[in-house]
């Protein structure tokens, strides 16, 4: 191997070392952006298909990478899902690392319309439907007609992903303690070291779930749940929907003093024996909840 590639190898490698995340897993990822592409239009979905195609090589490389798929394999929205966490590291998306989740007071009672103004969760999602519903600009003399489809190839991106770490309760918490990050669990019936990395991983994989058990269960169910169609107002009641349950006392996330705030547990905390099986269906009702409010947004603006 000669130098470069090995230096590029080893960069890439190091994009993607574990580190606190404010992600919700790859499957999760997966799961919702292959059901919100399933349930589009086939007009739609040649229009989701042609934006991929304008994704460079070096991203394809990272998409596939961050996926553990083969250097060269075609990028589907399903994996291209995960590019905003493949991202993180590269200097110039670092801006973008806030707007994963969405911090807010621990004396916050509710959700409100623009509770944040900026660089947060819900108006990643709004900045992004509103990019990728605008006619293409017109491109400098310098530009391909590939590097502006680039673009708008990422606004798609970037809103699957959105539509995914809203509907992750802990997505919408506090900074403290790094959105349940800090939370350490002293539990032997699981991997996850602290309760953000439950949510984004062990409850998804409990059970053996894999991807095509959850898209096959998913799809089963898609008619159980009515959702409206897109409107901007409704990032914010998404947003308090994952705050409200991050608030219930079984979620063991807060204690609520006399006023509701929430208090942050002084040590690691066991969780209880029924966790698993009051919450998976609740991480199963907000992966559906997310494709098919996603699916909404996609029919809405492309």
């Amino acid at each position: 191997m000669t130098k470069k590639p090995l230096l590029l190898f080893i960069s890439i490698s190091c994009l993607l070392i574990s580190t606190p995340s404010f992600a919700l897993a790859k499957l999760g990822h997966q799961v919702i952006c292959q059901l919100a592409f399933d349930h589009l239009s086939n007009n739609q979905q040649i229009k989701v298909t042609n934006l991929l195609a304008n994704i460079p090589k070096n991203h394809q490389d990272l998409i596939n990478h961050y996926n553990y798929r083969k250097k060269g394999t075609e990028i589907t929205f399903a994996n291209a899902c995960t590019w905003a966490d493949a991202i993180k590291r590269i200097e110039k998306f670092k801006p973008f690392s806030q707007w994963h989740y969405m911090n807010v007071p621990r004396n916050q009672l509710k959700i409100e319309a623009n509770s944040c103004i900026e660089n947060c969760l819900p108006q990643a999602i709004l900045q992004h439907q509103k990019k990728l519903s605008k006619r293409l600009p017109k491109r400098t003399p310098r530009q391909s007609k590939k590097e502006v489809n680039w673009q708008q190839a990422q606004s798609l991106l970037f809103l699957g992903h959105w539509l995914g770490d809203i509907h992750q309760p802990l997505h919408i918490s506090f900074a403290s303690d790094l959105g349940g990050n800090k939370i350490k669990l002293k539990h032997l019936a699981t991997k996850c070291s602290n309760l953000h990395k439950y949510w984004d991983h062990c409850i998804l994989f409990r059970g053996k779930h894999s991807k095509a058990k959850w898209l096959q269960l998913l799809t089963r169910k898609w008619n159980n749940i009515k959702v409206e169609n897109w409107k901007k107002e409704q990032v914010w009641q998404w947003a308090d929907e994952s705050f409200q349950l991050i608030k219930q006392p079984s979620f063991q996330y807060c204690q609520l003093d006399k006023q509701g705030a929430c208090l942050k547990p002084t040590s690691k905390i066991t969780l209880s024996k029924g966790y698993l099986a009051r919450y998976q269906p609740i991480i199963e009702q907000r992966l559906l909840l997310a494709a098919k409010r996603l699916t909404k947004i996609l029919k809405a603006s492309l």
